[in-house]
C-alpha cells in the first residue's frame, strides 16, 4: 500500500509543480496590471465560465494574486518540492521521509495564511493534506 501511495504522491507532485512555476509568471504579469485591466481580464475571458455575482469575488481574488501571488505560488512550489523529497525518502524506507513530507504539508497550509491572510484558507486542500498524512501515517511501520 505504501508503494501506491507513494506513487500517487509523485504523480500529482509532477503535475502541480510546474503548475506552480507556471502560476510564478502569471503573477509577475499579474503583479503590473491596472484595476481596470483585471476587471477587463474577467469580463473577457472568464464571463463565459462564471456568474456575473461571481466576478466580483474573481476580481477580489485576482487583486490578492497581484499583490501576493509570486510568494504564494514559491511556497507552494517549495512545498511540492519538500514533499517529493518526504514521499522519495518513504520510497526508499525511511522514517524521516514521513516527517518532511508531514511538516511540507502542514506548513504549506499555514505560511500561504501567513503571508495573504484568510482568503487563502482552503477547507478542502486542509481536508485533503490531513488524509495522506494520515494514510502515511498508519504505514509508516512499513518504514526503518
Amino acid at each position: 500500500m505504501l508503494t501506491w501511495l507513494c506513487v500517487a504522491s509523485f504523480i500529482n507532485q509532477g503535475v502541480v509543480f510546474p503548475l506552480y512555476l507556471m502560476g510564478m509568471l502569471v503573477a509577475y504579469v499579474l503583479r503590473d496590471s491596472t484595476t481596470e485591466e483585471l476587471h477587463e481580464m474577467v469580463e473577457k475571458t472568464y464571463a463565459v465560465f462564471i456568474q456575473p455575482d461571481q466576478r466580483e469575488q474573481m476580481i477580489t481574488y485576482l487583486k490578492m494574486l497581484q499583490v501576493h501571488g509570486v510568494a504564494l505560488m514559491g511556497v507552494f512550489a517549495l512545498r511540492t518540492l519538500a514533499r517529493f523529497i518526504g514521499t522519495f525518502r518513504m520510497w526508499h524506507g525511511w522514517k524521516d521521509g514521513f516527517h518532511i513530507y508531514t511538516s511540507a504539508q502542514l506548513l504549506g497550509m499555514l505560511i500561504p495564511i501567513l503571508i495573504a491572510g484568510p482568503i487563502t484558507i482552503n477547507f478542502v486542500g486542509f481536508i485533503l493534506a490531513i488524509n495522506w498524512c494520515y494514510l502515511y501515517f498508519i504505514h509508516r511501520k512499513a518504514l526503518k
